[in-house]
């Protein structure tokens, strides 16, 4: 096996900058989840479990990405 290629700092950069996009779009996507889903909890009738209901929905999704 050779030597692993050294990251320059542009390739820093650049990774960053991918990771920073991919949190803001994580992050769009879960608080348009979030309000849809916890919307229609709400009307459905969750009463305060409706402010928590969303997290679960997203982590079982996480889960079952994971398995």
């Amino acid at each position: 096996m050779g030597k692993p290629a050294q990251l320059t700092r542009t390739h820093r950069i650049l990774i960053g900058v991918v990771i920073a996009g991919a949190v803001l779009i994580a992050a769009i996507g879960f608080t348009g989840s979030y309000a849809a889903v916890r919307a229609l909890a709400e009307k459905k009738g969750f009463g305060a479990f409706a402010a928590v209901f969303p997290i679960g929905i997203d982590a079982g999704i996480v889960v079952l990405l994971a398995l």
